[in-house]
């Protein structure tokens, strides 16, 4: 999010504690990243996949002790994590307890040197007053406050400051400008983790077994995906989403995601079959027409 003078205020879709003797060594069996060395302070950026490597959701580990470990997830239901890993306790000594949803912001440095505070480096947390401070991915900070008293203040802090805030539309399109994929709405339960470059910063392919583990790494290692997201555009209104994409022989050649209003035109983000559709293609949506103008994500390595 290239947005170096501006903030996103939000609140957290999923925000739960999973502690007890086991909590460490099963959360490491469940997520896509690494989480060891489970060092207090660190936080780490993930995929929680079913077993057959289908995204389930995306979140935000933060380890603040050895038993005891933070989950937040911006856009993926609690309901949807807490019941998913709930499912694969067995014998494990793990308690997974819901928390208030809390008040979120997400900025880059910039905001975090105008309130005074400490930068925490990339994949770590700091304690700032009245919540946590972290890191996790791209470069950008996230801050979770526990009261909308101290939420409001950092507000009042940040645009005394000249910060502005991205309504959700703004924040929308820094987000896409900057290759980031939106879980669960861009990736979600029909797909895999490679079909998003999502790889690229929510996998570790040197880690011990986790679930969905033998598929994601059958696709880093034999192929590549059959489909990829991909930054679309088009003009007048903005559709309704998720909708069905055809190129001109009337063959559905994916689904567009997402989308927002751009000036007078529209962008968004859809999955496209690679082999029937790519940059520069003409598609349509419905009856409005729309232009293929990049891949979302550059592909990597193997992929």
């Amino acid at each position: 999010m290239d947005a170096s003078n501006r903030f996103y205020q939000y609140t957290p879709a999923a925000h739960f504690l999973v502690t007890d003797e086991d909590a460490a060594d099963f959360l490491q069996s469940q997520f896509s990243n690494e989480l060891r060395p489970f060092d207090t302070g660190q936080c780490t950026y993930g995929l929680w996949l079913d077993v057959k490597g289908k995204v389930i959701a995306d979140g935000v580990v933060l380890c603040e002790g050895e038993e005891q470990f933070r989950v937040i997830s911006d856009r993926c239901p609690g309901e949807t994590i807490m019941a998913h890993l709930q499912r694969h306790i067995i014998a494990d000594d793990v308690v997974i307890e819901p928390c208030e949803p809390g008040f979120c912001f997400q900025f880059t440095a910039a905001a975090v040197h105008a309130l005074g505070l400490e930068l925490p480096a990339c994949g770590r947390f700091v304690d700032v007053e009245g919540g946590r401070l972290y890191c996790a991915r791209n470069q950008l900070y996230n801050m979770l406050l526990e009261t909308e008293a101290a939420a409001e203040a950092y507000r009042a802090r940040l645009i005394t400051a000249g910060f502005v805030s991205l309504s959700d539309t703004e924040y929308g399109l820094a987000r896409i400008a900057a290759g980031i994929p939106q879980v669960p709405d861009e990736i979600g339960s029909a797909d895999l983790p490679g079909e998003g470059q999502l790889q690229q910063d929510a996998i570790s392919f040197t880690k011990g077994c986790y679930l969905g583990q033998e598929v994601v790494a059958r696709m880093h290692n034999l192929g590549k995906p059959q489909r990829g997201l991909f930054i679309v555009q088009g003009q007048g209104a903005v559709p309704a989403t998720p909708c069905a994409l055809y190129n001109r022989d009337t063959k559905q050649v994916g689904e567009l995601r997402t989308a927002y209003r751009d000036a007078n035109a529209w962008r968004g983000v859809a999955i496209l079959k690679t082999r029937f559709a790519g940059v520069g293609e003409k598609l349509l949506a419905d009856s409005n027409e729309l232009t293929v103008s990049s891949l979302l994500r550059e592909r990597l390595g193997n992929d």
